[in-house]
């Protein structure tokens, strides 16, 4: 009897089971349906053409050859990314006399509207862009871009980096002016080189090296590892817990001005160097020499877990 009973409340949990299931399958069609045919048709006969823009727009349209959505409508036949693939149609804004309200003004939209148009083509490239600093920040792709008026080489930047990024970061443009920096100003870095505008899912938007280690690794490849007994920091804070990424007066961009400041903020007992118990080789008031003329692995060692060499 207590079996009979156990199959049949197993029967009744996997007809609500199954029931459920397509109750939900049924529900979560339904918008989809309705986004597919809420999307308006192209309709040919609304378009003028880009020769057309051409007549009034002369500005906009010279050196546009060297854009490079000039170049993809080339590539596919005069067919490909054209003025209305981005303003929309300009039959009625032609017919208008030139009535601005008839067509798609990036000026005048708001950064979600110009967002949402540049990631029509662009969000294979950028799709966290939403979710990033700048997207929550409401900054519009054209608050670092021009479509027509453009830098080359950069992307169609407005202007070349750091310049660009110098617009809102103007907290990190002093640090460049330490004596010991990153050679951003000099041009053989740029911002982009160690951070994606565009989004990452890590802090600051910081790039990740190949190996999907801290963006650092890519050049000071002799801290990368992985070490047999790897320095705490570096894996629980990450390199900015000893440097400064941009700048510093410290040649080795550290954050303290000199190394034992530095690896005495955690490797004391107290505030105090001389503090009891503390060896006297260690004793920063009689010892004025680094922490790294002994500790010199100090990133990692292989051979032994005090950092020797």
């Amino acid at each position: 009897m207590r079996r009979s009973r156990f199959w049949v409340a197993i029967l009744v949990l996997l007809g609500w089971f199954n029931g459920t299931r397509l109750a939900y399958a049924g529900g979560a069609a339904q918008p989809q349906a309705a986004t597919s045919s809420s999307k308006t048709a192209v309709n040919p006969a609304d378009y003028a053409g880009a020769d057309t823009c051409a007549l009034c727009h002369q500005d906009e349209v010279k050196g546009f050859n060297k854009n490079p959505h000039a170049k993809l409508a080339l590539e596919h036949g005069g067919k490909g990314v054209t003025c209305e693939s981005c303003h929309g149609p300009g039959k009625a804004h032609v017919e208008s006399g030139g009535v601005a309200t008839k067509i798609f003004q990036f000026t005048k939209a708001t950064p979600k509207q110009v967002e949402k148009t540049c990631l029509e083509c662009h969000v294979g490239e950028h799709p966290n862009f939403e979710r990033t600093a700048h997207g929550e920040a409401l900054i519009s792709c054209l608050g670092c871009h021009s479509i027509h008026k453009f830098e080359l080489q950069t992307v169609l930047l407005k202007t070349k980096q750091p310049n660009v990024c110098y617009q809102c970061h103007t907290d990190i443009k002093p640090a460049f002016a330490q004596p010991f920096h990153h050679r951003v100003p000099e041009g053989l870095l740029k911002c982009t080189d160690c951070h994606n505008p565009h989004g990452t899912f890590q802090p600051n938007l910081l790039r990740l090296s190949a190996t999907q280690d801290a963006i650092c690794t890519k050049c000071h490849v002799d801290t990368l590892g992985p070490f047999v007994f790897q320095h705490p920091p570096i894996q629980t804070e990450g390199c900015t817990s000893c440097h400064f990424p941009h700048g510093s007066a410290n040649s080795r961009l550290l954050i303290r001005s000199n190394v034992n400041t530095l690896c005495l903020q955690c490797h004391s007992p107290s505030m105090n160097f001389t503090a009891p118990g503390t060896p006297s080789f260690h004793n920063q008031a009689n010892q004025y020499q680094a922490c790294t003329v002994c500790h010199v692995q100090i990133h990692g060692s292989n051979v032994n877990a005090f950092f020797f060499k």
